[in-house]
């Protein structure tokens, strides 16, 4: 029986739920037999509440920043390195919720870094799929409270997007969909071994459909898999962040392998089609055509 079907107590957010996306009709996970991957024993969520509710155990948010580090692990608050890009990106955050119009959320990303001294860096600034690229850490805060309310009017169609800011580039992202998946093993040893499994059943089903880019490949209407820092709720393993073009921000809880064909075929192909009971949280934001 499906390690959900046990889960008992757990309220009904199903109508709730679908006033913001489509509820998928099948069924969330396909046959162990058919994965190529599966937690070990010892990576599964121990000490976990299986009948806590999942929807809207995290808040919602408004933009998601993620730097670029190339890493897949990282110090216990990964954003607290002085002088850091993500440092002073996450002090402009925590300030400036008003020009985003909500909350805005900071992480590091296993993204590629491409300056090795870490003096410049790269920032994706979702669900807008734009970049800020190169930008040297300390003027990463007067970039974004200039590129935020662009942002913010591009989405009404009244702007189009700048190609640089204060001599720093801003590029759109060509790609469908971002998948990013906790990989945080300094905070939390489930995190650091289920999210390698959950990657590489992922990237598999993705290779097969020629939708799979790994770092450095632009073609348009792919899909990128990558780590991100804690983002919480680590008893909830695997965590799983996912980025539609189309506008929809979907983020899944208490994943396996077993989930990801479906995953990849209702959410990132289906028009963010979601099951309520693995849902922590789900957002509709206006898509820009860039």
């Amino acid at each position: 029986m499906s390690f959900f079907k046990n889960i008992l107590g757990s309220k009904d957010h199903t109508k709730e739920i679908a006033e913001i996306l489509p509820i998928a009709e099948c069924k969330a996970e396909c046959l162990a037999s058919e994965c190529h991957t599966k937690f070990p024993n010892s990576a599964e969520v121990k000490g976990a509440d299986a009948t806590a509710d999942l929807w809207m155990s995290t808040k919602p948010y408004a933009l998601h920043c993620l730097v670029s580090t190339g890493k897949t692990d990282w110090q216990h608050d990964a954003t607290d390195t002085p002088l850091s890009l993500e440092n002073h990106l996450s002090q402009w955050a925590s300030n400036n919720s008003r020009v985003a119009g909500g909350t805005i959320k900071v992480s590091c990303s296993s993204l590629p870094n491409h300056d090795h001294e870490n003096l410049t860096g790269d920032v994706l600034i979702l669900p807008y799929f734009v970049w800020v690229k190169g930008c040297p850490n300390g003027q990463i805060g007067d970039v974004m409270s200039e590129l935020v309310p662009k942002l913010k009017l591009a989405e009404k169609g009244k702007i189009s997007l700048p190609k640089e800011l204060g001599g720093v580039e801003i590029a759109v992202d060509p790609s469908h969909a971002y998948v990013f998946l906790c990989s945080h093993r300094t905070r939390d040893k489930r995190c650091g071994i289920t999210a390698p499994l959950m990657k590489k059943e992922m990237d598999i089903d993705l290779r097969d459909r020629d939708l799979l880019r790994d770092f450095g490949d632009d073609r348009p209407g792919g899909v990128t898999v990558a780590f991100i820092n804690h983002v919480g709720g680590h008893k909830f393993a695997a965590n799983l962040l996912i980025y539609l073009r189309s506008g929809e921000n979907v983020w899944f809880a208490r994943c396996r392998p077993t989930n990801c064909k479906a995953i990849i075929s209702e959410t990132i192909l289906g028009g963010g089609k979601v099951w309520p009971e693995y849902l922590r949280l789900a957002q509709r934001f206006s898509p820009v055509k860039w």
